[in-house]
């Protein structure tokens, strides 16, 4: 790979060729003004080709020695500006789509390139958090929208499996009808945290219970397709002060997760606690302790084996619990993960008051 030029060759091939070219006109001029002079004055001492020769001699040492101290002079005042700016040139060459992070170097001089290079690197700063609010968002997105699209999906199914009068149909548009309306706020929501975070929640009054309630209702025709069941425990209506558009999200997440790692014929059990805990309990492997961080962090993908089919299954893209993980946070509360007493898993959202 060539190496590019750097700024401070550069400005020293430009302070030789100035040189060369200042001197060479400076000597035309002198040998100009000589031979005119020699013309009209009546007592010439020399002839004017001999003077033009001897300065032209004179001209010959002169050039390397002016070239010569001009790039000696100029690198040494140069240099250590050159050398820095050559630095700045080249992080910003390697910076690409891929790699937001690298950032110009700041020295200790405090002098304006380092006033320019702060400037810089918080406008590369800014830039690099609006293309991960992006990424964030299309990952996020795309990952919300799949429980919609399975209810939407599982319903027409259904519908067509046996012939069906207009009122049943007029019911299932409707359950479609607001799936699609539930998929419109969960965008609306995603941008919102994306662009804002903890910022863009709007906390409220509401009843936990009954976002739990509406959280089993959608996740019903996904797990009757898998042969899990999902149930919402007794309790009693359970007041908070939270965004519930960002808490479904939670709640939906945390039951497909649950869902997903179920054998058949088992039950995903949804707890309400008066201390506004949210537990989600399943009969699944469990989660190794050695995971049970890991598996909250962005692209973390689990595995496990269903006793039935004998077959090692993916868990998803590995968004869902990164993202209930970032909407608890931005609820000051907790998210955590522990063993079922008598076998499965056992996820926790703690809620403050």
């Amino acid at each position: 790979m060539k190496a590019p030029a750097t700024l401070g060759r550069g400005l020293g091939r430009s302070l030789a060729l100035a040189t060369v070219i200042g001197m060479t006109l400076f000597g035309i001029v002198v040998a100009i003004a000589i031979y005119v002079h020699e013309i009209y004055d009546d007592t010439p001492e020399d002839p004017p080709l001999e003077i033009i020769e001897e300065v032209s001699v004179a001209f010959a040492f002169a050039v390397p020695v002016g070239v010569g101290l001009s790039l000696l002079i100029g690198r040494k005042l140069t240099h250590p500006t050159t050398e820095r700016l050559d630095s700045v040139i080249e992080t910003a060459q390697r910076m690409t789509g891929e790699r937001l992070d690298e950032r110009l170097p700041i020295s200790e001089a405090k002098d304006p390139l380092d006033d320019l290079s702060i400037a810089l690197n918080g406008l590369l700063d800014r830039v690099e958090t609006g293309v991960s609010a992006q990424r964030q968002f299309a990952a996020d997105a795309s990952h919300e929208l799949r429980t919609p699209l399975a209810v939407m999906s599982t319903h027409l199914e259904v519908a067509r499996r046996k012939p069906r009068d207009a009122g049943h149909w007029e019911h299932v548009a409707d359950g479609v009808l607001v799936e699609l309306q539930r998929m419109n706020a969960l965008v609306d929501k995603l941008l919102v945290l994306a662009r804002s975070g903890e910022a863009g929640l709007r906390h409220a009054p509401a009843d936990l219970r009954g976002l739990a309630h509406d959280a089993v209702e959608r996740a019903d025709q996904v797990a009757r397709k898998r042969g899990v069941s999902v149930e919402l425990a007794d309790g009693t209506p359970v007041d908070a002060e939270v965004d519930a558009d960002a808490i479904s999200i939670v709640i939906d997440n945390l039951l497909r997760n649950a869902i997903d790692h179920s054998p058949k014929g088992e039950a995903v059990v949804l707890r309400i606690g008066p201390d506004r805990r949210v537990v989600v309990e399943d009969r699944g492997p469990g989660v190794p302790p050695d995971l049970r961080e890991r598996i909250f962090q962005p692209f973390a993908r689990g595995s496990h084996r269903v006793a039935e089919a004998d077959r090692t299954i993916g868990t998803g893209i590995g968004l869902g619990l990164a993202i209930c993980k970032r909407i608890v946070a931005g609820h000051r509360g907790s998210i955590f993960v522990e063993d079922r007493d008598g076998g499965g898993a056992r996820f926790v959202v703690t809620l403050p008051a």
